[in-house]
């Protein structure tokens, strides 16, 4: 092989590794994001709403997501920890420790912090500061993939009847439900009037009344979103990726 060759074939060896670079930068994971990451995603359909901004969640296994007034909670279902979040940069505040095995949702009340989880029919109550319990709930049945806090009420996504149910939470008494739109709950939020769900399995985020009325149907942002949490503002959805987008939603 002369020089000539010799350098050809090093330059198309440059090329396809440069090929696979790129290749594999574009299909990583991080580089995913159906609408904004990739703004001409053609199932993207209309923007109708904003990612204000990006944090990363330690979490390994990013679960349900709960905002306590100043910081984001994270449970991550790989280690069952929850981690407190700031919510500028994503820098760890505090953790704890789940006592629920399994945990899989987290809300906060005013005062204190519920988790769930889909491999027991238990609730907790714990100490937002020492993840000391406060409180133990049996709801007798069901698979529970998130939960939050409203109306006095704790409401909780049940995977066995695929539906949200109201439940006391001095009693644990039922005391109302309604349908899941999807197939999957993997974020629930209150936000004063409204419900919000996400479902990783249609990679949706729905917008339903008091009632479960659909209201508003979204594209989620990620590839696979799970919890979600309001903070008075502004809408949060973290996904398995590692992603916490902050949303704002046009009207």
């Amino acid at each position: 092989m002369n020089r000539l060759e010799i350098v050809a074939c090093r330059s198309i060896r440059v090329y396809h590794l440069l090929f696979l670079l790129a290749f594999s930068f574009f299909f990583h994971p991080s580089c995913q994001d159906r609408l904004f990451d990739n703004p001409f995603d053609p199932k993207a359909g209309e923007i109708v709403f904003e990612v204000v901004s990006t944090i990363l969640t330690p979490s390994y296994m990013p679960l349900g997501l709960a905002w306590d007034g100043s910081t984001l909670w994270n449970v991550d279902g790989y280690n069952n920890t929850l981690y407190s979040l700031n919510r500028l940069n994503g820098s760890q505040v505090r953790a704890l420790t789940s006592p629920l095995p399994g945990t899989t949702g987290i809300a906060y009340d005013g005062q204190d912090l519920w988790v769930c989880s889909d491999s027991s029919v238990d609730v907790y109550k714990i100490n937002l500061l020492n993840g000391e319990i406060q409180k133990r709930l049996s709801l007798q049945r069901g698979s529970f993939t998130s939960l939050t806090y409203g109306l006095g009420s704790l409401w909780i996504a049940d995977f066995q009847s695929n539906k949200i149910l109201r439940v006391n939470p001095e009693t644990a008494e039922i005391i109302s439900d309604f349908p899941n739109p999807g197939i999957r709950i993997d974020g629930l939020t209150f936000d004063g009037n409204y419900f919000w769900i996400s479902d990783s399995s249609t990679l949706t985020i729905y917008q339903l009344s008091i009632e479960g009325k659909v209201l508003r149907t979204f594209l989620s942002p990620g590839q696979s979103p799970r919890g979600l949490a309001f903070d008075g503002y502004y809408l949060w959805n973290v996904d398995g990726s590692g992603k916490i987008y902050q949303l704002r939603f046009k009207s």
